[in-house]
């Protein structure tokens, strides 16, 4: 029986080894997700519609709710927005510096010329978020700051 005990010990061991090699596969292939495929116009889970980055050009990946952000220097990080036409949007100006408020107007002239915007935020000081929903028909709009209006941009819908 001497003989025995090395061998049962050895298979001991290797029945432990892949015990653990089974529990580790497992705790990898969880049901978090993770190895699935998302659906066409889904975003992997923890991913941003454009990676974490900006889109350039302003333009807001489809399904992705339109954003700008107020940066230092009284600035927008974009002069140009692009949003779908003729239905209810929420753009949210992301105020990460400074005291604003977030207007849409039909035009830079109808903005210069003291008419109502379409839609407007309360002014407020970083940070903040400021939400307006708009349904604009197809075309060239404006956005500014109703504070610095030399913060500016054009708001596309099509």
């Amino acid at each position: 029986m001497p003989i025995l005990t090395p061998v049962r010990g050895r298979l001991l061991v290797a029945l432990l080894a892949l015990a653990a090699a089974l529990l580790l596969a497992a705790a990898c292939n969880s049901s978090d997700g993770g190895d699935k495929t998302p659906a066409a116009g889904q975003t992997p889970a923890g991913q941003t519609p454009t990676g974490g980055q900006t889109p350039t050009g302003g333009q807001t990946p489809a399904g992705a709710t339109p954003e700008i952000k107020a940066i230092e220097g009284t600035r927008w990080d974009t002069a140009e927005l692009r949003i779908a036409a003729d239905t209810a949007v929420e753009i949210t100006a992301d105020i990460t510096a400074g005291f604003h408020a977030f207007a849409v107007f039909e035009s830079d002239a109808a903005a210069d010329g003291g008419e109502a915007p379409i839609a407007a935020a309360d002014a407020c000081s970083a940070p903040c978020q400021q939400k307006v929903t708009v349904n604009l028909a197809a075309g060239e709009h404006y956005f500014r700051c109703q504070i610095h209006h030399s913060m500016n941009g054009t708001l596309i819908a099509e």
